[in-house]
């Protein structure tokens, strides 16, 4: 009996390949889409889990507030691991990290290395890493010593056994005494080497900048909120006396936890390295559940539809004799095949879509095949079941005479449901693709935007993280200006890194005659920076290094911050702030000297007194031959590395783009998930008028009056579709839009776009059923009666 279904099953996919193609078609591409999203949505949302010890682990965090308000920074002092060791019986044990990017040399090959951390023995105490050579116990015990991972291990050794290799880092020799395998890509510390540290601890709290990253091991699965009543009281012990000592009575330092799982998602804090969004993984989780159900739905629809054609066949085998059982048995064994198919072909979109996901979003997502294997066998048994038992209970319950003469009837609410959910489909829709024409538009603004300063042709350069190399980085400068090539030089800390976190402090001023003090970001720049980047100069001066009180108390702030302070006259107003003293000089049109998705802040700039940490130069990219012969000349125990500052501000949208994508791809998967819907609405309603359809013809109505007859009422759905979605599309999309500091306004055009896609898309899959039908020929549509 299997065997005669089987044929049957397969004979009828043959017969109606069209329908066979859309019926496994849309429902592998619904189980693939689905399946992909989950496995993309655990990978965000297992960020360290890797770790055996993870619901243990907690990092601390400091937080400083002052009378303005509160800086949320995620290193600590070094003193704190100290302390949280001796003090506090639940804590089992302490690491302290310090990241750096280091010039790495081995043989002849030396590049720059951005994921380098200063690490001490226990981290192998409380993190997990799986030791490819060498052994975690002693690992970082010595000096110079160094644990590297196996993808930095084949970088300089290739296949060769790294365990034991010396290698030169910051012209620094360290010993390799361990290799460890890759972190998965869902690890917040992008770990690629560790350095040996002893990190001594200061004799105070607040002069060593916070350079660590310290994390604790608890001894049981610890009470976070609990805990940081007892750092408070830490703070108020040693940290507050501190702070008074300095005449800071209206500050306090404080630290905070935050569990291990939790990190990847705890935005807003400087130092800290780049982070997610959990939002992104609520709204796919949502989109792939919704794939899934009304991919389902267009498939027992489709499955319905095409089953209508089949009632003679249900009518001959009732009068030879078949059982009710039999018919829903024999339906449900044909469903089982044409699932099974579904499931196979959706595995294969998935195997080829994990690869493609993870080239756009830079990550390394692993398809678990057990998993798969377990979630295709309930898909294949649920998804069987409520495709097979509709149909095949409607189609059996037909009595033979019925059945043979095509004779059906069909419940009015069935065919409203099927109404409803195709015009919630297309509602979606015309969102879908609404949205996707103003995020083009917003991008396109955003990119068209005026930064307020030339990037155009400008070098960025970062100097190396050597105390001995950036106090030679002056020099360099003067060495670059006297190249013909090279338009302009300028040197300073902290500029221009688009998505960074730059230097704050607290500056005190005077607004209306009240003391005022406020946290302002700071630039440390010298007098080539403004003409450099051409910003413009709105009033007073630019700083100068021929003036002495220009180095010590010179201060060019920008429009926002006078905007805050509430000036009328800026130039000549006393200021105090990271230890200069002064008056305002001049003020600069705001510029974007963060990503163009936020408003620009208040900003102030001072003459840089410490050695520079990066280099802006103005020359064509033809040019560069003859600077990276300058640095080797330098530098040369370092690689020379560059980059064009409009590509740095390019690669603030890469995330959009990635975005932008991904919203194009389900764009187009809700068109096609809406026809699918669609097609089987007018599947059904015409098998139900097929006989009506041979009357007409009979009676004289042509092809095309019939045609519209029959698309008259799906191109109504789509029209209240568009109605219904574009007022929602137009208010999501301007709350999106007001999410941006610079936006485009959404054109009337775009909800025309839109909605003509739509309803395009819905003639063309309307029209090719509407006409087959009315193409019919009367004779056999009426023979029977």
């Amino acid at each position: 009996m299997l065997n005669d279904y089987l044929k049957i099953a397969l004979r009828n996919i043959r017969r109606r390949k069209f329908y066979a193609a859309l019926n496994v078609g849309g429902l592998a591409l619904g189980l693939a889409v689905c399946l992909t999203i989950v496995f993309f949505v655990k990978h965000e949302f297992t960020y360290d889990h890797h770790h055996d010890k993870s619901d243990r682990i907690v990092r601390i965090t400091s937080k400083f507030e002052t009378p303005d308000k509160p800086m949320l920074i995620a290193n600590t002092p070094v003193l704190l691991a100290s302390f949280l060791n001796k003090d506090y019986r639940e804590i089992e044990q302490t690491v302290r990290l310090q990241i750096t990017e280091a010039a790495v040399k081995h043989n002849q090959l030396l590049q720059n290395e951005p994921n380098v951390y200063f690490s001490e023995q226990s981290v192998f105490e409380i993190f997990t890493f799986d030791f490819l050579e060498g052994n975690f116990t002693h690992a970082l015990i010595r000096p110079n010593t160094a644990v590297i991972t196996q993808t930095f291990a084949e970088k300089y050794f290739g296949k060769a056994p790294a365990l034991g290799q010396i290698i030169q880092i910051n012209k620094t020799p360290y010993e390799i005494t361990g290799v460890i395998a890759d972190l998965p890509s869902n690890s917040d510390l992008k770990i690629s080497v560790m350095l040996s540290r002893d990190f001594l601890d200061t004799r105070d709290w607040l002069t060593d900048d916070f350079p660590v990253y310290t994390f604790a091991l608890f001894a049981q699965i610890p009470d976070l909120k609990s805990f940081d009543k007892k750092l408070l009281a830490l703070s108020q012990r040693y940290i507050q006396p501190e702070l008074k000592a300095q005449g800071a009575d209206g500050y306090k330092l404080i630290f905070e936890t935050e569990a291990l799982k939790d990190v990847h998602y705890q935005t807003g804090k400087m130092g800290d390295t780049p982070k997610g969004n959990k939002q992104y993984g609520y709204l796919f989780s949502f989109l792939a559940l919704f794939v899934l159900i009304i991919a389902v739905l267009n498939y027992i629809n489709l499955l319905t539809s095409t089953a209508i054609e089949r009632t003679r066949e249900v009518g001959i085998r009732k009068a030879n004799g078949a059982r009710r059982g039999q018919l829903i048995f024999q339906f449900l064994f044909e469903s089982f095949i044409v699932t099974t198919l579904s499931v196979i072909l959706g595995a294969l979109i998935l195997n080829i879509s994990i690869p493609f996901l993870n080239r756009l979003l830079q990550i390394n997502m692993i398809v678990e095949w057990s998993n798969i294997l377990a979630v295709a066998a309930l898909s294949l048994l649920v998804i069987t079941v409520l495709a097979g038992i509709y149909p095949s209970l409607m189609l059996s319950a037909f009595k033979p005479v019925q059945a043979l003469k095509g004779t059906l009837t069909t419940n009015g609410n069935s065919i409203w449901l099927r109404k409803g959910i195709t015009l919630f489909q297309f509602s979606l829709a015309v969102v879908m693709v609404f949205g996707v024409v103003v995020i083009h538009q917003q991008m396109k603004f955003l990119r068209n935007h005026n930064p307020g300063f030339d990037k155009e042709q400008v070098v960025a350069i970062q100097a190396p993280d050597d105390s001995v190399a950036r106090s030679k980085l002056n020099a360099f400068a003067t060495i670059l200006r006297q190249q013909s090539n090279v338009q302009r030089v300028t040197v300073g800390t902290d500029v221009m890194q688009v998505d960074a976190t730059y230097p704050a402090a607290t500056t005190i001023f005077k607004s209306n005659g009240l003391r005022k003090e406020v946290i302002s970001t700071y630039f440390f720049i010298d007098e080539y920076f403004i003409p450099t980047l051409n910003i413009k100069l709105l009033q007073g001066r630019n700083i100068s290094s021929n003036r002495v009180s220009d180095k010590n108390g010179g201060f060019i702030v920008n429009e926002a911050f006078v905007k805050m302070s509430g000036w009328k006259n800026p130039v000549g107003q006393a200021m105090e702030g990271f230890r200069h003293k002064g008056e305002v000089i001049g003020v600069v049109k705001d510029f974007n000297y963060k990503s163009v998705h936020s408003p620009v802040e208040p900003l102030v700039m001072v003459y840089n007194t410490s050695p520079a940490a990066s280099l802006m130069l103005k020359t064509n990219p033809e040019n560069l031959a003859s600077i990276e012969s300058a640095w080797k000349n330098h530098y040369p125990d370092f690689p020379f590395e560059y980059k064009f500052l409009d590509s740095v501000f390019e690669a603030q949208f890469r995330r959009d783009d990635v975005m932008m994508t991904l919203f194009n791809i389900f764009a187009f998967l809700t068109v096609f998930v809406s026809c699918l819907g669609l097609l089987s609405l007018v599947t059904f309603s015409t098998g139900l008028r097929i006989k009506e359809i041979g009357i007409r013809k009979v009676l004289g109505a042509s092809v095309p009056g019939i045609v519209a007859l029959l698309i008259k009422d799906y191109l109504f759905i789509v029209m209240l579709a568009i109605l219904l979605a574009s007022p929602v599309a137009f208010y999501a999309l301007n709350q999106w839009l007001d999410r941006f500091a610079y936006h485009t306004e959404i054109s009337w055009w775009a909800c025309l776009l839109a909605g003509l896609v739509c309803l395009t898309v819905a003639l063309v899959t309307v029209s090719f059923r509407s006409i087959k039908a009315a193409l019919a020929n009367p004779v056999h549509t009426l023979k029977a009666d």
